[in-house]
C-alpha cells in the first residue's frame, strides 16, 4: 500500500512538472509562477490573519489551564473534544 501511495505521488509530481514546463514553453511563465507562489502566499496570509487576531493566545489560554478538581467542567470539555475524533492520534502503528 505504501508503494502505491508513493507511486501516485511521483506520478502527480511529474505531471505537475510537465504542466509547468508546458506553460513556460508557450510563454505563460507568469501563470506557472502564480501556480507555484499561490500556496505560499495563502499560508502567509492565513498566518498573518491568525496572529493578528490573537488566535495563538486564545488557544494557548484555553488549553494551558491545569486540570484540577476546580475545573472539572473544563476537563470534561477537553476530553469530550478529544473523544470526538478531532485530534489526530499520536501513532497509527499498533506496534510500539
Amino acid at each position: 500500500m505504501r508503494f502505491a501511495t508513493a507511486l501516485i505521488k511521483v506520478v502527480m509530481g511529474v505531471a505537475g512538472v510537465i504542466i509547468l514546463d508546458a506553460l513556460c514553453g508557450v510563454d505563460l511563465g507568469i501563470v506557472s509562477w502564480a501556480i507555484v507562489a499561490t500556496p505560499f502566499l495563502m499560508v502567509a496570509l492565513a498566518s498573518s490573519i491568525s496572529l493578528g487576531l490573537g488566535m495563538d493566545r486564545m488557544l494557548f489560554e484555553k488549553f494551558s489551564q491545569p486540570i484540577t478538581g476546580d475545573n472539572l467542567k473544563n476537563r470534561d470539555e477537553i476530553v469530550t473534544h478529544l473523544k470526538q475524533g478531532d485530534a489526530s492520534p499520536v501513532s497509527t502503528s499498533s506496534m510500539y
